[in-house]
């Protein structure tokens, strides 16, 4: 599942050329900062979680099989990094931050919104966000905003693909009953 490209930079890397892995650093930096970021809700965190997944990726390269891709691996190692890093500060896992136009990939919560301004929306959808639990933000947020499959997302959380379609379809859900709950008590108000 790995690409040509990234069993390529393995190979560089596994053969003692250091510099390779920058190809790495270069190529996920970012998306693995946005996982790491929405869990931690801290920038200087979320880069030492990125940074120490690295650097496990690099120190752990000869034991990638290439089941997966490299990328859903490092997401992983991310992932449970950030967790770990929660559970150890001891603290909640605040609401995600999203962009304006990711709205238009949570069609079916549109029509809950429609008669709210589009600022309003923002809070709206930061606040029902901040209602689930990290699993459930997690895992929308991966299907939705970072475009992962059901099966990538099922290897970064490390539940099964099943688990993985039933928690987004209950995210979903729940997640929808809050919008459409904060659209009736808007228009009521």
């Amino acid at each position: 599942m790995t690409s040509q490209k990234d069993k390529e930079y393995i190979k560089r890397v596994l053969e003692g050329n250091t510099n390779a892995f920058s190809y790495f650093v270069d190529t996920y930096q970012d998306l693995a900062f946005t996982v790491a970021i929405r869990i931690l809700k801290n920038r200087e965190e979320a880069e030492d979680v990125v940074q120490d997944a690295f650097i496990k990726c690099y120190h752990s390269l000869r034991s990638f099989k290439g089941d997966s891709k490299f990328s859903t691996w490092l997401y992983r190692i991310v992932y449970h990094s950030a967790l770990d890093k929660c559970r150890k500060n001891d603290r909640n896992v605040a609401t995600i931050v999203i962009e304006e136009a990711s709205y238009k990939q949570l069609d079916e919560v549109d029509n809950a919104l429609d008669m709210l301004e589009s600022k309003e929306r923002i809070k709206v959808i930061k606040d029902a966000l901040g209602k689930l639990d990290t699993e459930e933000q997690t895992i929308i947020t991966l299907y939705y905003f970072d475009d992962l499959s059901i099966k990538e997302i099922a290897a970064i959380v490390d539940i099964s693909a099943d688990n993985v379609k039933i928690k987004l379809f209950r995210a979903r859900k729940k997640l929808f009953k809050i919008l459409k709950n904060k659209s009736e008590l808007n228009i009521n108000l």
